[in-house]
């Protein structure tokens, strides 16, 4: 790391002094070396580091190279653009190698094309753009958990626990956040309270699917967002008397949740 940090220091003091030619060049070069480089080491069964690193330089040059040309010949462009041609250019990269680094850099570009778009073209469906960004992050996240289970068929169990934790992550960040940035006066019901229950339903459910199925991932990813709605809940219901109300409500009953599941989890280790 050390190394690539001084290469990339050295050709940045010298970035205006190196031609054109030389720059497109050794892009292309870095580009087809890694990809060469991943293929014949999981062709030759060589150590899984090396084909994992080189399908991940594979993965995100293109996004480098797209940046650096557009610098080179003072092209201008938006960042949906940008993004959506990143992700043409990796989309069969994932499934081709089966690599889990490729799958993650792969999702991470496909899930920021969705706040890209809807920023850009201004798609507002719902009151407005920033609720249609966290109702298709929501969706997309479902769609994400749902499609990483055909991993299991391939035998890639770890893209398959990559895609369902990218999904839970994202179906909770999308219901957390949709009624952020809206104002209701106090005769409204706010929607805030049905979504953040939901997404604390969605995450328990994922703890009881983590713990039956064997799926350590689901688990702790569950017992995390969890916690973080809990603390939510009594950072924003504290106040009123039916606030606290709530407040004692929940606490109670995530303890008895607690308490069954550490009775059910020493049995189990005992056993």
């Amino acid at each position: 790391m050390l190394c690539l940090l001084g290469v990339i220091l050295l050709v940045s003091a010298n970035w205006q002094s190196i031609p054109r030619e030389a720059k497109l060049g050794t892009l292309l070069g870095l580009l087809t070396a890694s990809t060469l480089l991943g293929t014949e080491g999981s062709r030759r069964k060589w150590n899984p580091a090396i084909p994992e690193i080189s399908y991940l330089f594979a993965a995100v040059l293109p996004l480098v190279g797209l940046a650096l040309v557009s610098q080179i010949f003072n092209l201008t462009g938006s960042g949906f653009a940008l993004i959506l041609t990143w992700f043409i250019s990796i989309l069969f990269l994932p499934f081709l190698s089966f690599s889990p680094s490729t799958f993650v850099v792969w999702m991470f570009s496909l899930s920021a094309l969705v706040p890209l778009a809807i920023t850009e073209y201004h798609w507002a469906w719902l009151t407005d753009e920033y609720q249609t960004i966290s109702i298709m992050y929501a969706l997309l996240g479902v769609v994400t958990a749902a499609a990483s289970q055909l991993w299991s068929k391939a035998g890639r169990t770890m893209q398959r626990a990559w895609g369902e934790s990218l999904g839970l992550i994202m179906t909770s960040l999308g219901l957390y956040t949709y009624d952020c940035t809206t104002y209701y006066p106090h005769s409204h019901f706010p929607i805030w309270e049905i979504a953040w229950g939901a997404v604390f339903v969605l995450n328990l459910g994922a703890v009881f699917v983590g713990y039956k199925a064997h799926r350590a991932p689901l688990v702790t990813l569950g017992f995390v967002m969890l916690g973080i709605i809990i603390l939510s809940f009594y950072c924003r219901l504290a106040g009123s008397m039916l606030s606290t109300g709530m407040l004692f409500l929940s606490a109670g009953t995530l303890l008895i949740i607690l308490i069954f599941t550490l009775h059910k989890l020493r049995k189990s280790i005992l056993q």
